[in-house]
């Protein structure tokens, strides 16, 4: 089943690449003098995980940190191309969600290993889900890798970026533990989303995600089949549903529709976002939504 974001980019916005991959490329060329070291992170979600396992040695930098921000339709500028041309490491979430990153690192011929993606985790595949931040395993793999990338890049501190890594996945362990007792409680369970945002995170707790074709539709930004918006209607009225997520970085009228519709059936809804929330740690931030999700789902302690 094909989840990768299909929304289209303006010739306007194309134009605009060009110009930031030439950016790129003269920012690149016969640059001999040391830089300081340094991390670019396509999200801040990523930017914050390896933030906590390269700072203070390497100063990482995250270009979308903005809710408002779409990362499927981001226009690079050319400050986001010099910052990947200098950068030590790069890192992105990988999956179609943030290809203007394949393009920043092949204008600055950043070697590939280098290039830390979430996506090449082994559990991920050609066409599944691209949210990666919500699968447990794909960023515990990721700090893994991230961290391996450290001491290759900077081995004088390979010792303090091991250090930084044991900890942020004894972090993760404890939020991936959270979740294993959740799901002992919660599998089964139906529940539905607008978009397939929440699919990492429900697959992880085993719960029973209804209302795929609707999810699709919406993430590819084309008109929900007309069985697939009434099955969904029916089944919040009918309240077969034990929860609704939301993605709150996107206003679409067929999603706010079934908002409402939720509320009025009394069916709990789950607010979730593409991009995280500032002064905050991952680990913090899905360990809150595992909390909230059980308050939702009736079975909090």
């Amino acid at each position: 089943m094909e989840l990768m974001k299909t929304k289209g980019t303006s010739r306007r916005m194309l134009l605009g690449m060009v110009a930031v991959l030439g950016f790129a490329t003269m920012g690149t060329a016969g640059s001999a003098t040391a830089r300081p070291l340094s991390v670019v992170a396509a999200e801040n979600t990523w930017g914050d995980l390896a933030a906590q396992i390269a700072e203070p040695d390497m100063h990482v930098t995250s270009i979308l940190v903005s809710p408002a921000v779409d990362p499927h339709l981001y226009a690079p500028t050319p400050d986001d191309a010099r910052r990947v041309a200098d950068a030590t490491l790069v890192v992105a979430n990988g999956a179609g969600y943030d290809a203007w990153m394949d393009h920043l690192v092949q204008a600055s011929a950043l070697p590939q290993a280098r290039y830390v993606r979430a996506d090449t985790w082994s559990g991920w595949h050609e066409g599944g889900n691209a949210h990666l931040w919500y699968d447990l395993n794909a960023v515990a793999d990721f700090a893994q890798r991230f961290g391996k990338a450290c001491e290759q890049a900077d081995p004088a501190h390979a010792k303090a970026y091991a250090e930084r890594a044991r900890k942020l996945g004894a972090d993760i362990a404890s939020v991936q533990a959270q979740a294993a007792a959740l799901r002992s409680h919660v599998q089964g369970m139906a529940v539905a989303a607008t978009e397939p945002l929440f699919t990492p995170l429900a697959s992880y707790l085993g719960l029973d995600m209804k209302e795929n074709a609707f999810q699709i539709a919406i993430m590819n930004d084309v008109e929900p089949p007309p069985v697939a918006v009434a099955a969904f209607e029916q089944d919040l009225a009918q309240k077969k549903l034990r929860l609704l997520a939301y993605n709150v970085q996107v206003e679409e009228p067929a999603s706010k529709r079934l908002i409402d519709l939720a509320h009025k059936a009394d069916v709990p809804i789950l607010p979730l976002a593409e991009i995280m929330p500032q002064d905050t740690h991952w680990q913090i931030w899905i360990s809150s939504t595992l909390t909230q999700i059980a308050h939702l789902l009736g079975v909090a302690p």
